[in-house]
Formats: structure tokens, C-alpha cells, sequence
């Protein structure tokens, strides 16, 4: 059988258009570049109750374009969402020691009635470095997209895991992050909400959600 091989520069790559079966459209040079990825992937850990989920924000920063151009096909969404990475990657890039190359986040297994935000703040100090913010948030969204997950399964579509996640904002308020099956709360996992820090509220649906930093 005959073997052609044909060279193609990266300018003459991202001039030429694969439409899927499906409508989607995306170049040549893009498609390559998932190809070559998925050769090379290692197994990468999923985000799961009880079991620490490692950020590598080296990863993260070498596929910001990938990042990027993920989120721009989401839609006005992702276009958000996107614009919402960038101010995370931003502050997080300033402040190095709060937000070093790894990190890993915990979610709580629920086994409790209920808890307070300040006793939920409690345990995350005790597991670990404390509660996750908005911007450990944002790095955990990317390094998901990076390991395969899609945006719009991010921005869109109802939250896989139990339960909403409680954060500590920046500002000192909370955050309450992503959706909840088991009450049907119905949010995309890249959902934030935020409002005031009340020490004494009871809470009775939601899990902290903590992290730690990891020597590399």
C-alpha cells in the first residue's frame, strides 16, 4: 500500500476545518492536539467524596490555550466562565505561597446532623490548610477540563456529586459551590454563590470542602 505523507506548517494547520458528524467544528491543528494527548495521557484522578483530588497548576498553565478555546465553544457560558479563570489564575500567579504548583481539595463524606459554617471551617483546618476559596475553586474547574471533562458539562448540566460545597471566600464571606443530587438542588458544578459569613448558622444539606498544599 502506498504511504503519502504530506508536511503542514501550524499557520497552514489552523486553516483547516473538521466538521464532525455531530455539527461540531474544530481545526486540524486542534484535533491533532487532542490526538497526541490522549496517546500520552497518564490515569488522571477524578473528583470524588472522601478521596483528595490533586491540582497541578504546571498542567494547568501549559494548556491554558486549550483551556480557553474549550470554554469559548461552550458558549456565552463558557465565555464566562473563561473570563472568571483568568481573574483566578491572575491572583493566584501573584500570591504563590497561598496557591503553590500543587495543591489537592477534600470533600467531607456527610455523617453528621448538621454543622455550623464556623465548625464546617473547623474541620477543613483540621484535615488539612483550611476551606477552599473562589480560586482553588477555579483551579479545580480547569484541572478537570484538563483530565477530559467537558465545559459544557460544567457550566450546564446538573452537578453529579451529593451535595453543594461550602468555600471560604476570599473576602472572608462563604460560597457555596456547584449543586447537589441528593436534594435536587439542580446547579452546574462551576456555580458560585456567595454570601456573608455567619459563624452560629446551622447547616443541615451542605459539605465543606477543604484543601492542602503539597510539596512538590
Amino acid at each position: 500500500m502506498l504511504k503519502v505523507f504530506v508536511e503542514k506548517s501550524g499557520e497552514e494547520l489552523q486553516n483547516i476545518h473538521i466538521i464532525f458528524r455531530d455539527g461540531r467544528e474544530m481545526t486540524l491543528e486542534a484535533l491533532i492536539e487532542e490526538y497526541e494527548e490522549l496517546l500520552s495521557k497518564p490515569t488522571v484522578s477524578e473528583l470524588k467524596v472522601g478521596v483528595w483530588f490533586r491540582i497541578d497548576r504546571e498542567v494547568i498553565n501549559k494548556r491554558k490555550e486549550k483551556i480557553r478555546r474549550k470554554c469559548e465553544e461552550a458558549g456565552a457560558e463558557g465565555k464566562k466562565l473563561w473570563e472568571r479563570f483568568e481573574e483566578s489564575n491572575e491572583i493566584a500567579d501573584k500570591n504563590p505561597e497561598q496557591y503553590p504548583r500543587l495543591i489537592e481539595t477534600y470533600i467531607f463524606r456527610k455523617e453528621w446532623f448538621y454543622r455550623t459554617v464556623q465548625q464546617m471551617r473547623d474541620m477543613c483546618e483540621k484535615v488539612g490548610d483550611g476551606m477552599c476559596d473562589e480560586i482553588i475553586c477555579d483551579l479545580e474547574l480547569q484541572m478537570r477540563i484538563c483530565n477530559g471533562e467537558h465545559v459544557d458539562d460544567l457550566v450546564k448540566k446538573t452537578d453529579k456529586l451529593p451535595l453543594v460545597r461550602v468555600v471560604k471566600l476570599r473576602n472572608g464571606g462563604t460560597g457555596y459551590l456547584g449543586g447537589g443530587v441528593r436534594y435536587v438542588v439542580n446547579r452546574p458544578p462551576a456555580d458560585l454563590h456567595r454570601t456573608k459569613f455567619y459563624p452560629d448558622y446551622e447547616d443541615y444539606d451542605y459539605t465543606p470542602y477543604a484543601f492542602r498544599r503539597v510539596l512538590s
